[in-house]
């Protein structure tokens, strides 16, 4: 028997044997997973031929998109500075969600306690790095001690630097640069062709090669705050909240941020930071045997009934 009979009886034989239409179709389409193609909806035991529809496969988990940058969305009413818009570029954020997570980095979240939202212009390379990585985005650095110029660095690029987003640091500023495209505040963060970029004379120091996702942290905004801060404001919550904190303490005035409490105690004059606001909350909510706040008052266990606790 020659291989080809051979192949089509073994088939028929697997045919008969599964009966299933899943390796029915396997059969016909070969490895489905790998060939990228799904059944269409054809009944079991219809006379219709099966067919099979070719889709695009989704990337695994975890894995950067390679040779492609995002024009910047300037939802804010300032002016393109390079850390932001190559943050913005990489990661396809706003550049208002880019400006947050800098501040994020470099205030932490106390930064939306403060009377006016910081702005953002020049950012170091250690909060462009920091700042991906809360939007999920890691990878390595390399340094470039020879310097050469933007021109010379992009024809020499090989391996992962070729093909993957990378955060190139010029002598006067950052850019984007992802397999053969390139992002910069010269472009007005619109993506461009290599060959179109500026300062190609410019002098690299180091790259930022983004190599691999990870889920991005939460990260905190004025909007996300105010809605929030409106929303538990003169509930019953709030105020059970703030007797829980009295009776705890013994404190004379309570002061409460989106993100801090602050006490008054009767043996001193001015504010006392007691602690992050969540922290406090879980401390009332979940009393520990050695925390600061106890929750053994009827105030606490009151607090507890109203989080359904």
């Amino acid at each position: 028997m020659s291989r080809t009979a051979q192949h089509k009886n073994d088939t028929f034989k697997l045919v008969q044997s599964e009966g299933d239409l899943q390796d029915i179709l396997a059969v016909l389409c070969g490895n489905l997973n790998v060939a990228g193609c799904i059944p269409s909806n054809t009944a079991p035991g219809s006379a219709d031929p099966v067919k099979c529809e070719v889709v695009e496969a989704a990337p695994p988990v975890g894995t950067v998109k390679t040779r492609y940058l995002h024009d910047v969305d300037n939802d804010t009413k300032s002016r393109l500075y390079s850390g932001p818009s190559v943050i913005a570029s990489i990661t396809g954020a706003s550049l208002s969600e880019a400006h947050n997570a800098i501040r994020q980095v470099r205030y932490s979240s106390r930064w939306l306690d403060f009377p006016r939202t910081p702005p953002i212009k020049r950012t170091r390379d250690g909060e462009i790095d920091a700042a991906l990585r809360l939007l999920g985005y890691v990878g390595y650095w390399r340094r470039l001690p020879e310097r050469p110029t933007l021109a010379a660095y992009l024809n020499d690029r090989t391996g992962v630097e070729r093909d993957h987003p990378c955060v190139v640091f010029l002598s006067t500023h950052c850019v984007a640069v992802s397999g053969g495209v390139f992002c910069d505040v010269f472009s007005r963060g619109i993506v461009i062709d290599i060959d179109e970029a500026e300062g190609r004379r410019k002098k690299v120091s180091r790259v930022l090669v983004l190599t691999k996702r990870i889920a991005p942290s939460r990260i905190a905004s004025k909007e996300s705050v105010s809605k929030a801060k409106k929303a538990r404001a003169n509930s019953k919550r709030d105020q059970l909240f703030r007797e829980a904190i009295k009776a705890e303490t013994g404190a004379t005035r309570i002061r409460i941020t989106p993100n801090e409490v602050f006490v008054i105690l009767p043996d001193q004059a001015g504010w006392h930071w007691l602690g992050a606001r969540d922290s406090v909350e879980e401390q009332i909510l979940e009393p520990q045997r050695d925390g600061r706040l106890r929750g053994n008052t009827d105030e606490a266990a009151a607090y507890r009934v109203a989080m359904g606790y």
